[in-house]
C-alpha cells in the first residue's frame, strides 16, 4: 500500500508540475501599437532633422545609442548624437543649406517582443549641388523599460551613382 501511494504521489506532482507549466514563453514580436509606433519614427526623425532639432532627434535615440559615423567616428551615447548633430547642423544656415529629409520605411522585423530591425529609403532635398540626394538607412531600436521605443543604433547609406549611369 506505501508503495502505491508513493506512486500516486509521484504522479500526482509530476502532472501538477506539468499543468503549471512556469511562465509563459515570452512573445516574440511587439504588438501592433508597437509595430505603428515604430514604423513612425522614420518620419519623426525626418521632422526633426530637417527642423534643425538637434534635441528632437536626441529624444528618438537610447542612452546607450551607439553608431560609427561615414568618417570613422565612434559616437556613444544620447548626449554625444545630440552634439554629432549639432555640429553638422550649424554650419548649415551659414552655408546657405536647410535640407529637408522625407524617408519610407520598408520593412520591419522583430527580433523579440522589444527589439526591432527596420529600414527604408530617404531623400533629402537642398544640399549642395554634387551632394548625394538619397540613400537607405538601417535601424536597430529597442523599447526601453518605460516602455519608449528608442534608436540603439543606426546606419544611412547614400546613393552614389555609378559613373556613366544612374542606377
Amino acid at each position: 500500500m506505501r508503495t502505491k501511494s508513493l506512486w500516486l504521489m509521484a504522479a500526482l506532482a509530476v502532472f501538477t508540475l506539468s499543468a503549471c507549466g512556469g511562465a509563459p514563453p515570452a512573445p516574440m514580436q511587439g504588438t501592433a501599437d508597437d509595430e505603428a509606433t515604430l514604423r513612425g519614427m522614420a518620419d519623426r526623425y525626418a521632422a526633426a532633422f530637417s527642423a534643425n532639432d538637434a534635441a528632437g532627434l536626441a529624444a528618438l535615440v537610447a542612452d546607450n545609442y551607439e553608431v560609427v559615423d561615414p568618417n570613422g567616428t565612434h559616437v556613444t551615447g544620447r548626449a554625444a548624437f545630440q552634439q554629432m548633430f549639432e555640429a553638422g547642423s550649424k554650419a548649415r544656415p551659414e552655408a546657405g543649406q536647410n535640407p529637408t529629409l522625407s524617408t519610407t520605411t520598408d520593412f520591419l522585423n522583430w527580433i523579440d517582443a522589444s527589439h526591432a530591425v527596420m529600414g527604408g529609403t530617404y531623400t533629402v532635398a537642398g544640399v549642395p549641388a554634387g551632394a548625394p540626394t538619397s540613400g537607405s538607412w538601417l535601424v536597430v531600436a529597442v523599447k526601453s523599460a518605460s516602455g519608449e521605443w528608442q534608436l540603439m543604433s543606426s546606419l544611412g547609406a547614400a546613393f552614389i551613382a555609378p559613373p556613366g549611369g544612374s542606377n
